[in-house]
């Protein structure tokens, strides 16, 4: 897969290897909450995950994000493995550039 290349802010550089770091470890919680369908502890993830990525600049885990948020609040959880493996895949390849924003 070809690397995903995501602008950041050059402030912020100090900051990402912890939220990088803090994702990782959300995207495996995550899996595990799939697969005990626990929708609700899902919901909450992903609307953190929702949140910190937007504040970073990672638009599109910030869209994955909303869209698992909105589908186990609405106990739709068929899709969430699909959609998790999805951000799995995206996080994965994603190439950070920092550039000056300010």
């Amino acid at each position: 897969m070809a690397k995903i290349k995501v602008e950041i802010d050059a402030d912020l550089q100090d900051l990402i290897p912890q939220f990088t770091e803090n994702r990782k470890k959300d995207i495996l919680t995550l899996e595990e909450l799939i697969a005990k369908n626990d929708l609700p502890a899902i919901a909450a993830l992903t609307h953190k995950i929702k949140g910190a990525a937007s504040s970073y600049g990672f638009m599109k885990l910030s869209e994955i994000a909303a869209q698992m948020e909105k589908l186990s609040k609405n106990n739709e959880g068929s899709q969430l493995a699909t959609l998790a493996q999805e951000m799995k895949n995206h996080f994965e390849n994603i190439e950070i550039q920092f550039v000056p924003m300010s």
